[in-house]
């Protein structure tokens, strides 16, 4: 089935047979598809249970025979993208993005053709809404139908069904010990060349409080010893419930656990990325760690952390609250982590092309928000969505060995690459601190026996904030840096490391236009602003 991205692109969706049955816990999904079934059926009914109207078996009692009978008539339309391999699933809703020209009544007008009313508004963008069939006519496939129709007409930006979907997490594990890719140390058996030359840079600066890097993943641990000074005091002023950021994979904004975007859902064995909200902490850790502790420090120390919690663990995201969470982020933060990779996705990119565009009400107005996207971890030669986006920067990973990581996905739209696993060593970082809970669950081997951080973290994931920490750096000292100065310096002061650089500049599909040096961009912004 194809899918309209907008009035110009189409994507293949693969649809996915389900051999759903009835038991007394309502319709349970099972999804034939070789090696991969059990997992996909799990996601599935877990999507179901959580976003589509059925009950959590475990919440029914003997008087809840109504409640299972209306949940066993979910029947959402399951589908892989062809491209990715994702999976992607969608039910009764569609969420759109009217045009900045189209009035109210036109609005009401579109909507009441095809029988249509609104869910809910975005909080973040008041002409973006999700909307349904209040008949129920309209469901499963129907739904894509429509939205193919809807994103054709002029008075509508961006419209898509509005699919719960797989947003892989791009850690990849490897043994580590020390911090080498912020600060070469002859002896321990990485390349000069290896590192970021962080030091250079904490001669001008380690960061401001003003400057806010936002991490989109599975949640921060924000009492930890060496994130909690640096995490933002209460980001939005207008929202007295938002202490320290939010959980958008909680589809209720009144919900209080929508406030709390703590890290949550934890499975036996807890030192493993599946079924373990223990992604994010390390992701903001090598963004911003204070160093207060072990002196583990991040690449921007001084600077603050909003975490905006958009999964949870490994279960299926609704794709209008990542957008949510990114037009959220946009904000009340300077810059933007993501380090996990999704489905093509026309609201996704409708938030990346207002946060990269600038507006007034974004923290930084018209200037662009940078947005540092992981690559992907898949050895493949195409980069992941939505690293892919020309709204994005993407970030690929190099070694201690200041070559590129095997895994790292290449192609044209690599912008930098940094220091990550897949050498000899990984990165050290902070970790979840609850106890027997992370990548650490407390060996000492492992990166110390109190489990407050790991030496095992890796993959684009840990690239993608190590750069949007270089990117604080910058900031610090260069504040009113549009977009495109950021990207073009991001691009003239990387180091060429490696070979397969063409053009001019020159550029390689592996490592961008090359491994990021924070020193070299921090002197260039200085330059820029003429206080150097």
């Amino acid at each position: 089935m194809k899918l309209h991205l907008n009035k110009h692109e189409t994507l293949e969706l693969e649809e996915i047979e389900d051999n759903a049955e009835s038991t007394r816990h309502g319709r349970q999904f099972n999804i034939q598809v070789g090696e991969d079934s059990a997992r996909l059926s799990n996601l599935v009914n877990a999507a179901v249970r959580t976003h589509f109207e059925m009950p959590d078996a475990g919440r029914l009692s003997e008087g809840g025979r109504e409640t299972v009978a209306a949940a066993d008539k979910v029947r959402p339309a399951i589908f892989r993208e062809q491209d990715s391999q994702l999976l992607r699933v969608v039910y009764k809703e569609i969420a759109v993005r009217f045009s900045d020209e189209t009035g109210r009544d036109t609005q009401k007008k579109i909507l009441e053709k095809y029988g249509l009313a609104i869910r809910r508004k975005s909080n973040f963008d008041s002409r973006q809404v999700v909307v349904y069939d209040p008949a129920g006519d309209i469901h499963a496939h129907r739904v894509v139908e429509i939205s193919n129709d809807l994103v054709q007409l002029d008075e509508i930006d961006a419209a898509s069904p509005n699919f719960v979907s797989e947003f892989p997490r791009e850690a990849t594990p490897t043994p580590a010990v020390s911090q080498w890719h912020l600060h070469f140390r002859a002896g321990q058996g990485h390349e000069p060349e290896a590192d970021v030359r962080i030091r250079d840079a904490w001669k001008h600066t380690e960061g401001s409080p003003q400057v806010v890097v936002a991490v989109l993943d599975d949640g921060v641990d924000v009492e930890h010893p060496n994130l909690r000074d640096n995490i933002v005091s209460r980001p939005d002023p207008s929202e007295p419930r938002d202490l320290v950021g939010r959980d958008f994979f909680i589809s209720d904004d009144e919900h209080p656990e929508h406030f709390d975007p703590r890290p949550k859902l934890f499975r036996f064995p807890y030192d493993r990325m599946t079924g373990n909200d223990i992604h994010g902490t390390p992701c903001a850790g090598v963004a911003a760690s204070s160093g207060r502790l072990g002196k583990i420090f991040g690449a921007s120390p001084k600077s603050k952390i909003l975490p905006v919690k958009v999964f949870h663990a490994d279960d299926l995201a609704s794709e209008s609250r990542v957008a949510e969470a990114i037009l959220y982020a946009a904000h009340f933060a300077d810059i933007l982590s993501c380090s996990w990779s999704g489905p093509r996705s026309s609201l996704i990119e409708a938030a990346l092309t207002r946060a990269a565009a600038g507006s007034a009400g974004l923290r930084r107005g018209n200037l662009g928000t940078p947005v540092f996207c992981a690559t992907g971890n898949g050895y493949a030669n195409q980069v992941a969505y939505p690293a892919a986006s020309p709204n994005a920067i993407a970030v690929g990973a190099t070694t201690d060995q200041a070559s590129i990581a095997g895994y790292s996905n290449a192609g044209p739209e690599v912008w930098v690459s940094a220091p990550s696993s897949g050498g000899t060593d990984g990165i050290m970082t902070t970790d979840v601190s609850y106890p027997n809970r992370g990548f650490n669950t407390g060996l000492h081997s492992a990166g110390g026996a109190d489990g407050f951080h790991t030496n095992s973290f890796g993959g684009t994931s840990s690239a993608t904030p190590l750069v949007a920490g270089v990117a604080a750096l910058m900031l610090s000292v260069g504040p009113d840096i549009d977009l495109a100065t950021i990207r073009e310096i991001l691009r003239d002061t990387s180091d060429r490391i490696g070979t397969g650089y063409s053009g001019t500049p020159p550029h390689s599909e592996e490592y961008g236009f090359g491994r990021v040096n924070a020193g070299a961009a921090v002197d260039a912004v200085l330059r820029h602003v003429g206080t150097m």
